[in-house]
């Protein structure tokens, strides 16, 4: 199955990461963190997030933190970024 996804995400021109399900974190300066490929919000509280996607977790820590919006496939965190992490 995992062959099928490599290779139809390489007929497509889609990253490899993309079509394998893995999360696609873009940071911004200090103040914005996209993720794309999430799952799920675990938690909220204005200086950490934790963000739950197919293949691991995420925590963004910081101040004054907000979720600007949310899809079913992306999140953008804005506030004063301090440190994103992932954990398995």
């Amino acid at each position: 199955m995992a062959g099928m996804i490599e290779q139809a995400g390489l007929a497509l021109h889609i990253p490899k990461d993309v079509a394998a399900g893995e999360p696609v974190i873009t940071v911004t300066g200090r103040r914005n963190v996209y993720i794309e490929n999430y799952r799920r919000i675990v938690s909220f509280m204005d200086d950490e997030v934790k963000i739950q996607a197919k293949t691991c977790r995420i925590t963004v820590r910081g101040k004054r933190l907000a979720i600007e919006y949310y899809t079913g496939d992306d999140i953008l965190i804005s506030g004063m970024i301090h440190t994103v992490a992932t954990e398995s």
